[in-house]
């Protein structure tokens, strides 16, 4: 029987999809009967899933993340999430979360984990836009200013989340944020927001401005 004392430390990501109703809305009435969405997400958590020690699962919006708690799992996991994130941006989905560490018991289907709570806390509560941030308990144990990783970046709001517009295609991501901007009119603000934030991360990572991107404040004349 395993107790308390028996549980390991893991790194776990809790990750949640955004607009995911609306993916499974659009594959299961779609007369065609082309499941997009379905594959696109079947074919990433299968890739990710062949990384040596990488444990994924799905349900519904949310995908979990586990690899055993070492400082080269750690940068493991920030690249693993930077890949995902990245791929599924380019496939027009977006998606925020949050990683942290902690007890953790996995076995099939059955998961007790102090360090999944606290990931999805923190996704809840400070995610917020579409980045993964990562748990100040967990930027504390590595002592991310002494043994900093490159993939890592820091908001004004002082939260360090994973990078993933680092040495990517900036044009490819260009063209994608054009092509939120051209349905914003859709979008209620909550989610409009979520964009605006993605065209200043652009801005930032490649020194660069959009020239969709409107600013914030506008004098009507």
């Amino acid at each position: 029987m395993t107790s308390y004392l028996d549980l390991d430390y893991a790194i776990v990501a809790f990750v949640d999809i955004l607009g995911f109703s609306e993916m499974v809305k659009s594959d299961c009435e779609n007369k065609n009967g082309n499941l997009k969405f379905f594959e696109v997400l079947r074919k990433l958590n299968a890739k990710t899933k062949s990384i040596m020690g990488c444990s994924i699962k799905q349900f519904s919006d949310s995908i979990i993340f586990t690899l055993p708690l070492s400082k080269n799992n750690y940068e493991k996991m920030i690249r693993i999430l930077s890949d995902y994130q990245y791929e599924l941006i380019c496939q027009s989905i977006v998606c925020r979360g949050a990683i942290s560490y902690g007890k953790h018991y996995e076995e099939n289907e059955f998961m007790f984990s102090q360090a999944l709570i606290e990931a999805y806390q923190l996704e809840c509560t400070e995610a917020k836009y579409p980045r993964i941030v990562i748990s100040n308990n967990l930027i504390d144990f590595y002592n991310e200013k002494s043994y900093p990783i490159e993939a890592i970046i820091r908001e004004r709001d002082t939260l360090f989340f994973v990078d993933y517009f680092r040495g990517r295609d900036k044009e490819k991501l260009r063209i994608i944020l054009k092509k939120f901007n051209d349905e914003m009119i859709n979008y209620s603000m909550n989610i409009k927001e979520k964009y605006y934030w993605l065209n200043e991360y652009w801005e930032y990572s490649f020194q660069e401005g959009l020239d969709f991107n409107k600013t914030r404040f506008e004098r009507i004349e």
